[in-house]
């Protein structure tokens, strides 16, 4: 029996959305393990963006990495980079869905979530690509180390690499 044009059309698409899934492409589902989508509001720095949680906006900060300061209280401890991490991050995020991961520990002293940042593809973490790109440092503080050697690894690599602040000489690592 011979398939019409348009069974033969559905067939296919049947048969590229099994390949998807079998090459690991979520179709048609959020990504396992994380909690989303949720739309970013604003971003307040480099580390910390506010998502929308159905009626609240809420403060995420993003574990195992540090940016320099753009917004801190006192003014003296702002810095261009600071300024250009937070750049970094709005033009990665503005208008943008994400998921986010937790670790041990969901909220840190000052209520702020504490979360693994992931784009809508639910496969990059905003955390290490900052830190891949050389705009954040590692900051490991227990119990939430889920990533600490990775991130260790990619601070590592952009060092070598001379990415982002590693270039301009804005980070340093004593031997």
């Amino acid at each position: 029996m011979l398939m019409t044009k348009k069974q033969f059309t559905v067939f296919l698409i049947l048969i590229a959305l099994i390949l998807a899934g079998s090459f690991g492409y979520q179709v048609w589902r959020t990504p396992e393990g994380l909690d989303g989508p949720y739309a970013v509001e604003r971003v307040v720095d480099g580390d910390t963006i506010v998502v929308r949680m159905g009626a609240d906006a809420v403060k995420v900060r993003m574990i195992g990495i540090d940016t320099p300061e753009s917004v801190h209280s006192d003014p003296e401890k702002n810095t261009p980079e600071g300024e250009a991490a937070s750049e970094y991050v709005k033009a990665m995020l503005t208008d943008e869905k994400v998921y986010l991961a937790y670790d041990v520990g969901i909220q840190d002293r000052y209520g702020r979530t504490l979360a693994y940042v992931y784009l809508a593809d639910g496969k990059t973490m905003v955390n290490l690509v900052l830190i891949q790109e050389g705009y954040a440092l590692t900051m490991t503080i227990p119990p939430n180390t889920q990533y600490a050697d990775i991130f260790y690894a990619a601070l590592l690599q952009a060092r070598a690499d001379h990415k982002g602040f590693w270039e301009t000489g804005f980070f340093s690592l004593e031997e």
